[in-house]
């Protein structure tokens, strides 16, 4: 079982390396989001001082709060493409000779898992660095963590990534293997898309949300990251939950829809 994951795993990782638009559009899409979106919307100056770190999660400036949800988001945006490659395989044949080859079938998806976390972490690091960097440039804000900011922190960070991860790609990974075509893995992708990542506190803080928006953002897994992970950077005021209630509620995400895969993709993958 290992063996047959590992190796299917590296495949996945291959053809991603290789495509180089891919790798190129690792680069450049968070310098897009983080220099236009995070510079523009600078809603921290409409406030008074006092009141950016109650609002924004303890974070000193819009930036700052806004950088630490784009991990998630991009976290997210990455494992809504896992299944991209199922597809593929699935139209030039090659899903059907894993079918009848002499390897476990939960190994199939759970290459597409693995290969889907290592690069939505690889990615994440890549806008947390372009974060951090944009402090050093003059006219720009950057993202500003919390003194005695440690290497327990940022460990914690990429374990709430991590657990993210997992949960979205088990299930884009087994929608991917549930429909026939492309076609229809975009459209879901797209339906999917904006309402979980408008109605979270990965971009925008709760406070500012409508009481009917505040009490579904309250309880989307990309909520419980983004909360998370300000918990790790900052000396937050103003939690939306407590940190175990986040990391609980994203370890069980994470199992619920890891299991859910596993005996989904058994079924899809025997009778299809």
């Amino acid at each position: 079982m290992l063996r047959e994951t590992w190796s299917l795993t590296v495949r996945e990782m291959k053809h991603w390396y290789r495509v180089k638009i891919q790798v190129f559009m690792t680069l450049i899409q968070p310098i897009v989001w983080l220099g236009l979106f995070g510079q523009a919307f600078n809603f921290g100056t409409f406030l008074p001082p006092s009141q950016i770190p109650l609002i924004f999660s303890g974070a000193p400036d819009y930036f700052s709060f806004m950088a630490l949800g784009m991990l998630a988001v991009n976290a997210l945006f990455t494992c809504m493409f896992s299944g991209m490659s199922i597809v593929w395989d699935r139209r030039f044949g090659f899903l059907n000779k894993l079918k009848v080859a002499p390897i476990p079938r939960g190994a199939v998806p759970l290459s597409r898992i693995m290969a889907t976390v290592v690069r939505s972490l690889i990615q994440v690091s890549i806008v947390l660095v372009i974060a951090l960097a944009f402090a050093y440039i003059p006219g720009l804000t950057g993202l500003t963590l919390k003194a005695g900011f440690s290497v327990t922190d940022l460990l914690g960070m990429f374990f709430v990534l991590f657990l993210l991860s997992v949960a979205f790609s088990a299930m884009f990974t087994t929608v991917a293997l549930a429909v026939e075509n492309q076609e229809t893995l975009f459209g879901l992708i797209n339906l999917l898309n904006l309402p979980l990542m408008f109605a979270s506190a990965a971009l925008f803080p709760t406070a500012m949300m409508p009481d009917w928006l505040r009490g579904i953002a309250e309880y989307n897994p990309l909520t419980w990251t983004a909360d998370a992970l300000r918990q790790f950077a900052f000396v937050d005021t103003a939690p939306i939950h407590d940190l175990w209630f986040d990391i609980i509620g994203l370890v069980a995400i994470a199992a619920l829809l890891l299991g859910i895969s596993a005996f989904v993709s058994r079924k899809l993958l025997s009778n299809r």
